[in-house]
């Protein structure tokens, strides 16, 4: 036995070495999800039990809500610019301020603006702004009495976070709602949203977030989803269920532990007074959805105030997703190195006991498990094909361990899917889930290599400091209904 211990080659002990890492690695990652099934289904039966105490007829009806306003980014938005202001202004809310910001276009979007909703220009001048943004030219009104609650600033561009903090400078009310302008709210999404700021008495709620759909091929008339369908393109129908996965899984789960580190930007509610607080939005990063969640966080520990970030579980807001597998290359790339740049200015927080749960828990999370998962399967895909080469794989045992592994994600995938269609009513046709199931199982096959392509990518980028910016989002635009 002696011999053979001391027989055992250098490969051999690297390739055991490794097999061990991503072993634990993966049963660490396969215990925080199943964790998340558990923890996501009593948050969504709670959230449930509380809507029955708290009706939406009684907050249309309250007098002591907060005011909200909803801020929306355009740039280049043509194509759809009508359809989806139209949505953003039919949205339900008693006290309510729409303030879209036109990013300096290049397109025809702020002249359909000023053609269909009879803009004209106000003077601004008088108006303070605390948060440093590129210069604003004109502020628009509009001389139609039915839309009084709209306002329209066109600025020189400044990218989507420096548009953003035009529109919270020009905010006057308590909360703030951040979207996209090309992204379809369901009309009684902010009484929804505003649930949870008069339910807690306890701790301020710095941030609330809520699921984010796609609606590629469905039907929008007079800037209302008038007809859910599934996507027609497997791209956006395989993104329908990773959607449904990392919303009511990921986000649900670490929102009822009061983990949650991140408010989608596209569909996002604060306090104004802590956006303004912390500087609003980091206009000089691409990932400012995420960093903003973990700033007011580290403020409000800072402060030693409690305090809670927020998810509701509903679908309401609605978006085209990327059609195609260039554009969400662009979008994964975004996406990742707004997370490593996040994770770089933040480092300070890892293991940082003054941070509590978030620098003990939360932030190391994200670090090892968020931000590392895309670099250990590059390292394991290497380590395959080097030994593969060596003649160290046991090919049988090998395909058994894949073969699990892929039905072990095809299962957290059915568990969302089936979560999902039990809790909301959007896709409850039985062609509709057995359409579902299907895009998540070939999604390890024809989806989430070219994922992990578009996440390397983007790491590649900021490894060797290669400058990019958003990237091209072309869009398609949403089915208009003339009936």
């Amino acid at each position: 036995m002696q011999n053979d211990l001391f027989n055992i080659s250098w490969g051999e002990v690297i390739f055991w070495s490794v097999n061990y890492f991503f072993f634990f690695y993966g049963l660490i990652l396969m215990s925080i999800y199943f964790t998340g099934i558990i923890l996501a289904n009593r948050a969504i039966n709670r959230t449930k039990q509380r809507s029955v105490f708290l009706n939406v007829k009684d907050i249309v009806g309250a007098t002591d809500i907060p005011s909200v306003t909803l801020v929306a980014p355009a740039f280049n938005e043509g194509l759809t610019i009508i359809e989806n202001v139209k949505s953003l202004l039919s949205i339900q809310y008693p006290y309510y301020d729409f303030i879209l910001v036109n990013d300096g276009s290049k397109d025809d979007s702020l002249q359909k603006l000023i053609e269909e909703f009879d803009l004209e220009p106000r003077d601004a001048t008088f108006i303070t702004q605390p948060i440093p943004t590129a210069s604003v030219n004109h502020i628009y009104k509009s001389r139609n009495k039915k839309y009084t609650h709209l306002t329209v600033i066109d600025k020189n561009n400044g990218g989507r976070a420096d548009a953003l903090n035009a529109g919270i400078n020009f905010a006057s009310s308590e909360l703030v709602i951040c979207t996209d302008a090309d992204c379809i709210i369901e009309q009684d999404a902010l009484i929804k949203m505003v649930r949870p700021y008069l339910e807690e008495d306890d701790k301020e709620i710095i941030a609330c977030g809520a699921g984010i759909g796609i609606a590629n091929d469905s039907v929008v008339k007079n800037g209302v989803l008038k007809e859910l369908r599934l996507p027609d393109n497997l791209v956006p129908m395989i993104q329908v269920v990773e959607y449904i996965r990392a919303f009511l899984l990921g986000r649900m789960a670490w929102g009822e532990i009061n983990g949650l580190m991140l408010v989608s930007g596209a569909f996002g509610m604060y306090p104004l007074k802590r956006v303004i607080e912390v500087g609003g939005f980091d206009a000089k990063m691409v990932g400012e959805d995420l960093e903003l969640c973990i700033r007011l966080r580290t403020h409000m520990e800072d402060l030693k105030l409690p305090y809670k970030v927020v998810y509701l579980p509903e679908t309401l807001c609605w978006t085209e997703a990327p059609p195609t597998y260039q554009v969400l290359i662009n979008q994964r790339d975004r996406w990742s190195r707004g997370l490593w740049e996040t994770i770089s200015i933040h480092k300070h927080l890892f293991l940082n006991r003054k941070y509590r749960h978030m620098g003990i828990i939360y932030f190391p999370y994200w670090l090892i498990f968020e931000f590392g998962a895309p670099l250990v399967e590059f390292l394991g895909i290497i380590a395959i094909f080097v030994f593969a080469l060596m003649g160290l794989i046991n090919w049988p045992n090998a395909i058994l361990i894949y073969a699990f592994i892929y039905l072990l994600g095809c299962l957290f995938s059915t568990a969302a899917v089936f979560m999902y269609v039990k809790s909301f009513d959007h896709y409850t046709k039985p062609a509709q889930v057995v359409e579902l199931l299907l895009a998540s199982y070939l999604e390890p096959f024809l989806y989430h290599p070219v994922l992990l392509y578009g996440q390397m990518k983007g790491y590649y980028k900021k490894l060797f400091k290669i400058k990019s910016g958003w990237g091209v989002m072309t869009r398609k635009g949403f089915k208009i209904s003339e009936d």
